[in-house]
């Protein structure tokens, strides 16, 4: 009896593109519109977006594939290094919103690639299609390929282009008049589509199908630099993400806008946060947020194991010098007497994060907000605990955005007391 025959595995090598929408960048007709779109000015943005051309790392990496261009574009510093003693943004880096096992699988939403774009210290203005004109996204479009200081991520849905798949995230390159209005997509699945120029008012319409996993529709992002400086390095982050956090802010929230005092404030928080049985506050990046990137980067041919080993233990000794610093310098730190002395710092960080964020010192009354900006204002005047509170902060304030955006909430008034979130 012959042998089964082994099942037939799938694969494929590129798809050709609908011709009668899109029109191949490197045709003839895409070499014309390019000579149009340079001639008019409206390839300012193609040319920092070249240099960093990329290809998803996974098939649902379009969104992290689409931000780690754009961020390498406008030369933001990630203050991690790539290989040492490179500085340097990679896809595998962009976990702050979520673990980057689930994205895998899932993607991520618009509201996701702009808490993740915030966290890494981009200023975003995003827009879905049900909150803009086609007149405002086309002046957006414009604008952004018209400049190198801002530069335009889109979410669409391929089916509207005749393409295969779902949703997708492409960085917008350039733009012509020519045919109406056309817009060159640099697509970051380089191994499914090559690039393309799309009919401006067809990418808008394929901006307005919902995304099953928000029941909302799509659209697009203006990132830029940060109009002030960015923040230095630091070695905590907050160790939340945009699935955990509603649930983590909402009663700490809750305790804000009840406190009559600083004092009541300060402790019942402290008491909540005292050990790591308690909520999760903030990690050190080798021990949480990033030990994935050390997994994947072990499997590389040219990851050096031990330049990674050195740069892991010159972290950790930087770690334990800011505790030493913070037991030695922070006020609030000497004032936890109940915290677990393991965490201590990493509560104390947390802490002066969430009694400094905006929305946190809102929701408290007028005299205990006086209080509080009083008993913090020595700390927040020391530049390395400034450095690392402002990290953590920074995202705290996306994920309470993100979370605000994408509707994950189901708690009455929102998950934050947003009565835009339901």
């Amino acid at each position: 009896m012959p042998p089964p025959t082994p099942p037939v595995v799938s694969s494929f090598y590129m798809r050709e593109l609908p011709k009668d929408k899109l029109v191949g960048y490197d045709t003839p007709e895409g070499k014309k519109l390019f000579k149009a779109a340079l001639l008019e000015g409206g390839l300012e943005a193609f040319f920092p977006l070249s240099q960093q051309f990329l290809t998803q790392d996974e098939p649902a990496f379009c969104g992290l594939g689409t931000l780690c261009m754009i961020l390498n574009a406008l030369k933001i510093d990630p203050a991690a290094t790539w290989r040492k003693p490179w500085r340097w943004f990679t896809q595998e880096m962009l976990d702050c919103c979520r673990p980057l096992e689930w994205v895998k699988q899932n993607g991520i939403t618009l509201a996701e690639f702009t808490c993740l774009a915030k966290c890494n210290g981009l200023d975003a203005t995003t827009r879905f299609a049900d909150q803009t004109s086609f007149e405002e996204f086309e002046q957006a479009v414009k604008d952004c390929t018209h400049s190198t200081e801002q530069l335009l991520a889109v979410s669409y849905s391929r089916a509207s282009l005749g393409q295969t798949g779902a949703g997708h995230f492409s960085p917008a390159g350039g733009y012509t008049s020519e045919n109406g209005g056309m817009v060159l997509i640099l697509d970051v699945a380089r191994f499914k589509y090559p690039s393309y120029w799309v009919p401006i008012r067809a990418l808008y319409e394929a901006l307005i199908p919902y995304d099953a996993a928000t029941n909302q529709p799509r659209g697009y992002c203006i990132l830029r630099r940060p109009p002030k400086p960015e923040p230095a390095p630091a070695l905590l982050v907050l160790n939340a993400t945009t699935t955990i956090w509603p649930s983590l802010y909402a009663p700490l929230a809750e305790i804000a806008a009840s406190a009559t005092s600083c004092e009541s404030l300060v402790s019942t928080l402290a008491e909540i946060l005292r050990s790591p049985s308690g909520l999760p506050t903030v990690t050190s990046r080798y021990e949480g947020v990033h030990l994935s990137t050390l997994t994947m980067l072990s499997k590389s041919p040219s990851f050096d194991a031990a330049e990674g080993a050195k740069a892991h233990t010159e972290y950790r000794r930087g770690v334990a010098r800011l505790y030493r610093y913070f037991a030695e310098n922070s006020t609030l730190y000497k004032e936890l007497k109940t915290a677990d002395d393991l965490w201590k710092t990493e509560i104390a960080v947390f802490m002066l994060a969430l009694l400094s964020a905006k929305d946190m010192k809102d929701r408290m009354q007028a005299t205990v907000r006086e209080e509080v900006e009083k008993r913090l204002s020595g700390d927040l005047a020391d530049e390395t605990i400034k450095t690392e509170v402002e990290n953590v902060r920074r995202q705290m304030e996306s994920l309470t955005e993100c979370s605000i955006e994408d509707g994950i909430c189901s708690r009455p008034g929102g998950c934050c007391g947003k009565s835009s979130c339901s």
